[in-house]
């Protein structure tokens, strides 16, 4: 049987623990959120600015002892967005993304994961153009999962 003075003590500790995680996580969450309404505006000033007062309201918040542990990969994503602060105002300022890129590179990599390797490049862009060109009766011919 335990004392309940240590008990309770192990009790209270925990319960403080526990209430800074939960700050943290509303700390971090509000910091998301935050950032996703910078990345909705349309105005480049804005997007500039609000990114600008984003990262240093992470970096700031880190710094504190009761956050430091708990906003850490907050604190290195925004030392990434700072490393390529210049090409992400660029989404704003020339109204360009590569996301058609990232979305053509992903279908690529799926075809090569689910082919497991290919006899030439020829066989590949033909594999290629049969899971994303659109063709019709064309069996498909790469494996499913």
């Amino acid at each position: 049987m335990q004392r309940t003075e240590t008990n309770s003590r192990k009790r209270s500790a925990n319960y403080r623990k526990l209430k800074e995680l939960n700050t943290a996580t509303a700390m971090a969450y509000q910091m998301r959120l935050s950032l996703q309404d910078i990345f909705k505006t349309k105005s480049e000033i804005k997007a500039l600015l609000g990114l600008k007062a984003w990262i240093s309201w992470v970096h700031n918040e880190a710094e504190k002892e009761m956050w430091k542990y708990f906003l850490n990969p907050l604190k290195k994503f925004a030392e990434s967005l700072t490393k390529h602060f210049d090409g992400i105002i660029a989404r704003w300022r020339h109204g360009t993304s590569n996301a058609v890129l990232e979305g053509i590179n992903s279908v690529f990599s799926a075809v090569k994961r689910r082919a497991r390797g290919f006899r030439s490049k020829e066989y590949l862009k033909m594999m290629l153009y049969f899971t994303k060109g659109n063709l019709t009766g064309i069996p498909n011919l790469i494996p499913s999962k």
